[in-house]
């Protein structure tokens, strides 16, 4: 069973006019309280330009450009230090920047590693050139190469893993 809705005028009328009616009482409770504003600022305005011309009568304002001026003057120099400390540093690495060749951090990483497995091949062949037979000595070239193959992955791993 469906409900129908009722269209009844008087009902419609009395919401409309309770609506009016509010916001009617809300734009006076507005009003009073601007009307009570405007009283509060008239009482108080005299006192308060008898105090502002007594203020600017005390100011010279030859004194307080000169104040000023030498305030502006303190804070310029000021920011021209500061902006001298931060651009010359920039300057001198953009000047530098031009007479070196720049790595990516993965590619000096993997040198890294192939130097250090370069190191410990050489050192192992000196020492095996004198102790081991040449079928040792295969296996242990290859042993090497396999463990630099390694450690080179490893670094290309580390390297998109933890951001190096």
């Amino acid at each position: 069973m469906a409900l129908k809705k009722f269209d009844v005028p008087d009902i419609d009328d009395a919401i409309t006019e309770a609506k009016d009616e509010e916001q009617r009482k809300e734009e006076t409770a507005q009003a009073e309280k601007i009307a009570y504003a405007l009283e509060f600022f008239t009482k108080k305005a005299p006192d308060i330009l008898k105090h502002m011309s007594g203020m600017v009568s005390q100011l010279d304002a030859r004194k307080f450009a000169a104040v000023l001026r030498k305030e502006l003057m303190n804070v310029a120099d000021e920011m021209a230090e500061r902006f001298n400390s931060k651009v010359e540093p920039m300057v001198k690495r953009a000047e530098s920047a031009d007479r070196r060749v720049s790595l990516p951090s993965l590619v000096a990483y993997i040198l890294l590693a192939i130097f250090v497995w370069l190191i410990v091949f050489v050192v192992t062949v000196i020492y095996a050139n004198t102790k081991i037979q040449s079928d040792d000595l295969t296996a242990l070239i290859v042993l090497f190469f396999v463990a630099s193959i390694l450690s080179i992955i490893a670094v290309i791993y580390c390297h998109k893993k933890f951001k190096w």
